[in-house]
């Protein structure tokens, strides 16, 4: 028997109080969808118009999971396994938050007026409890929990925990589920950069997930190794925790995205296999590293659109169109259709507004001129503005019917942003090394809250971890107006 814990980095928890005075059940929009950096970073929105998870159970065996108003709906009753316990057909309550986070990430109600949405919105949750409420477990349990996954027919399992040491039985349970076509998706740790292999994330019957921030860069907990399959969004990723809402980060985030990823592939082609979906997701992860696999990134992150166009060739045919910016001025955008249709034509558009993917021009956006490649380096005149990505096919006789599909917008182009949002504890990063900006105005800082201090242009960082919030100006310097931003940053 062997212990294994949690994969989350607690130093990056912050709580998200909701405004219980605004009413937005009229619109049934989801009022912190726009806080969810991740969902659209793997491209989750954009191929909801195909999937989103109906018919797919992902199993979360972690701490419990619930109970929730932005996830009730999606849980199937609970089992705990846990030491001499083992109760069943009983809804898990999770006391530490991190398996309520974990399932948030992959299967919250969406567009119901509260909260945010999971990557998968309309799949189900087995939770299955085997960690306490510091996070703490056994592999006795874990490989028990497994296995009672498999045999209730899960198609996904999730397993954001992790220890030094391989179990045998534990192993021994994954290959009863590999063999049984069900995917195990595990974290691949925590412990930064020279730390040892986390099983059962080492091992290479599940898909090992490392995690990444929103600029696409390594986090600083983050450990490397040849285990390691594919990258995900895993700092500062907001979900639902303890009948609230927070702020988490580590590969157990990053683990949920890849879960919610495979359970939309699942429920767009139920006759694919799991061992496909794991090939499916690592052929076509945006390589953001070093050419190929790597021991830092894997394949890459997470890109559901590349991925549904895979199944457009493995499958019937699919048809979307996505976009992948940084959001910075005079940096390339990409642009994914998934389609492999002959007659196929790009065009870029420049909005002043977001927006969903969609199948007609938005009213507020212009076609880009001479912007008809897969990218586009955005210019000065994007500033502020939000970019979208088009795809047109033509098909029937004499290529009479048109076709277009209108990639969601992602967040506008900036003139100046910060290099890392993660920072270790007693650091000191230079000014000039963390902001960047094609202006030449004068630039300008202030910490507004938090225990960060500002000293001989440089950031400094606390002995303790936490969140630090800082902003930005820069003066207006031709050809750029006044720039500004408030950066939260974290401490770990």
């Amino acid at each position: 028997m062997l212990a294994l814990s949690l994969l989350v980095s607690s130093a990056t928890v912050l709580a998200v109080a909701l405004d219980s005075t605004t009413s937005l059940a009229a619109t049934g929009r989801d009022p912190l969808l726009d806080q969810q950096w991740g969902l659209t970073a793997i491209g989750a929105p954009s191929v909801w118009t195909i999937s989103r998870g109906v018919g797919v159970t992902v199993a979360v065996i972690d701490s419990g999971s619930g109970p929730h108003p932005d996830l009730d709906a999606n849980l199937d009753a609970g089992r705990t396994m846990f030491g001499f316990i083992d109760s069943a057909g009983v809804i898990d309550v999770d006391v530490a938050g991190h398996g309520s986070h974990v399932a948030g990430i992959i299967a919250a109600v969406a567009d119901n007026a509260i909260g945010g949405s999971g990557v998968a919105p309309q799949s189900r949750i087995l939770p299955i409890r085997v960690l306490d409420s510091l996070g703490s477990g056994d592999s006795k349990d874990v490989s028990k929990a497994v296995r009672f996954a498999v045999d209730s027919g899960v198609r996904v399992i999730n397993l954001s925990l992790g220890g030094s040491t391989e179990s045998t039985s534990l192993t021994a349970a994954i290959q009863y589920a590999v063999d049984r076509n069900v995917l195990v998706v595990a974290a691949a740790g925590n412990g930064a950069a020279d730390s040892t292999p986390k099983w059962p994330g080492a091992s290479d019957l599940t898909i090992a997930v490392t995690a990444v921030d929103r600029y696409n860069s390594v986090t600083s907990f983050d450990q490397r190794g040849d285990y390691i399959d594919i990258a995900a969004p895993g700092s500062s990723i907001l979900s639902t925790a303890s009948n609230d809402y927070k702020i988490q980060s580590g590969t157990s985030m990053a683990a949920a995205f890849v879960s919610g990823a495979a359970a939309l592939l699942f429920a767009a082609q139920p006759s694919i296999t799991a061992l496909q979906v794991r090939d499916v997701l690592q052929r076509t992860a945006t390589d953001i590293g070093a050419p190929g696999r790597d021991t830092t990134f894997g394949h890459g992150l997470v890109n559901l659109v590349a991925a549904f166009a895979e199944l457009d060739v493995m499958f019937p045919k699919i048809i979307t169109a996505s976009l992948a910016t940084e959001g910075r001025v005079g940096a390339l955008a990409m642009g994914t259709a998934s389609t492999s249709a002959s007659t196929a034509t790009s065009q870029w558009y420049r909005c002043t507004a977001p927006g969903e993917a969609t199948t007609s021009m938005p009213g507020d956006c212009t076609a880009i001129t001479n912007a008809v490649a897969a990218t586009y380096q955005s210019t000065i005149k994007d500033l502020r503005k939000y970019l979208r990505y088009s795809v047109t096919v033509t098909s029937g006789v004499n290529n009479s019917i048109v076709s277009s599909f209108f990639s969601a917008t992602n967040i506008p182009e900036s003139g100046a942003w910060i290099t890392t949002s993660t920072i270790s504890s007693k650091s000191k990063t230079p000014l000039s090394e963390l902001l960047r900006s094609p202006s030449k105005g004068t630039r300008t800082f202030k910490i507004v809250d938090g225990s960060c201090k500002l000293r001989n242009s440089a950031l400094v960082a606390p002995a303790m971890p936490g969140v630090c919030t800082l902003k930005v100006s820069i003066a207006a310097k031709a050809p750029y107006p006044t720039l500004g931003f408030t950066a939260i940053i974290t401490v770990s």
